[in-house]
């Protein structure tokens, strides 16, 4: 089965699912441009108030299956942190390299308490993909965000709960629900919920600075 974005409406709310159950949902440079395509659309669409990013058959994304994905994953992440809607992360399972950079990516992020966040993408080990190191270097403290970048380790749901990043903690199979029952208790008004994370133009070209350094490793 191809990988592919599923996108459904519910109420003001999108929903963009990443599936592509075999491979946890990893990245392809098609999913990729097909995520950037519908946060553009988002943008656009002054209904919609809230975007909600999630992943197939109880896990989040385990990060990228394909190197020529690295230019269109970056794309994606700048338009995330740019989107005008509030983008909520919904993450169950697995979110590891790519998967870690687009959760942290969000403005919000639900979490069920089986989620396990890693930052070395698997597939480019040493490059920051996505920008995930960097991302969760803006807000965890340096031995947890060390302890996220380890081999074998990376950090639970309930620790980044502890620690401010994960927004809601739910069972294992509510991230979805609980993401929308979180942006339906915001309240509405001309032109969605208010962003008051980092937004600044300084943030964002430090980010699209960092993005731009994570090249491809040279071919032996």
């Amino acid at each position: 089965m191809s990988a592919e974005l599923r996108a459904e409406r519910q109420g003001d709310s999108l929903v963009l699912r990443l599936h592509h159950p075999e491979s946890r949902n990893a990245l392809s440079a098609a999913l990729c441009s097909a995520a950037l395509e519908a946060l553009t659309t988002a943008q656009r669409d002054g209904e919609i108030r809230a975007v909600v990013l999630t992943g197939s058959e109880h896990h989040f994304c385990s990060g990228l299956n394909d190197t020529s994905a690295l230019d269109a994953l970056h794309d994606c992440i700048l338009a995330l942190r740019d989107c005008e809607p509030l983008v909520v992360a919904a993450v169950e399972g697995q979110a590891r390299g790519a998967g870690a950079a687009l959760a942290l990516a969000c403005d919000l992020l639900v979490a069920a308490d089986n989620a396990q966040f890693q930052l070395i993408d698997p597939l480019l080990p040493e490059s920051d993909v996505g920008g995930a190191q960097w991302l969760a270097a803006q807000l965890l403290p340096r031995p947890a965000c060390n302890e996220a970048a380890l081999p074998g380790l990376g950090l639970g749901a309930a620790r980044l709960h502890q620690l401010g990043v994960v927004n809601r903690l739910c069972r294992p199979t509510d991230a979805l629900q609980t993401a929308l029952q979180l942006v339906e208790a915001i309240p509405g008004g001309s032109g969605g919920p208010r962003k008051v994370l980092p937004n600044a133009p300084s943030y964002a070209s430090a980010l699209h600075v960092h993005l731009a350094s994570q090249i491809l490793p040279p071919r032996d």
